[in-house]
């Protein structure tokens, strides 16, 4: 993947140990190259999903993970900011470990939304509990938005990267 620019947001959060002991010395290059938008311990759940057509929209499935990258897009393509309440209680603790809501809220108000609206191009599930979005933003960059949800329905991790081409 090459490295993001200020114009290609990455942010990135996961709850798993391994992956943030593995991926410390990448986090911090990464954490540079991205001006702050990559956030400690990123794993991913799946490869971004490749789609023929970048200008179609597709549906998404209904899975837990579906479910919460459906959120996800509502929240960033709302009108208003994303707000601290509408992310209470939808990240698990370990997730909060990593980041804030307060700072998860400025990161996607801050390096995501702008490129609003997004659109969904391509949808894969891995499982029932992780599944990747290839979303489509309104300048044509397309980006990955990868979750694995937890057995209570929170989030453990997010991924929102630039998609392989």
């Amino acid at each position: 993947m090459p490295a993001p620019t200020p114009s290609s947001p990455t942010l990135a959060v996961s709850s798993n140990p391994r992956a943030q002991r593995r991926r410390s010395a990448v986090t911090v290059a990464a954490l540079a190259a991205a001006a702050g938008l990559m956030l400690t311990g990123c794993t991913s759940p799946a490869s971004a999903p490749e789609t023929s057509d970048p200008g179609g929209v597709v549906a998404i499935p209904e899975t837990a993970a579906a479910g919460q990258i459906e959120w996800a897009l509502g929240l960033l393509n709302a009108d208003a900011d994303i707000t601290v309440d509408q992310l209470e209680g939808r990240f698990t603790k370990e997730f909060l470990a990593q980041v804030s809501v307060e700072d998860l809220a400025a990161q996607l108000n801050e390096g995501v939304r702008p490129l609003k609206p997004f659109k969904t191009t391509d949808y894969a599930d891995v499982s029932d509990v992780v599944g990747a979005a290839r979303i489509t933003a309104a300048n044509a960059e397309s980006f990955s938005l990868e979750v694995r949800v937890e057995p209570d329905g929170t989030i453990s991790e997010m991924l929102i990267r630039p998609a392989a081409k």
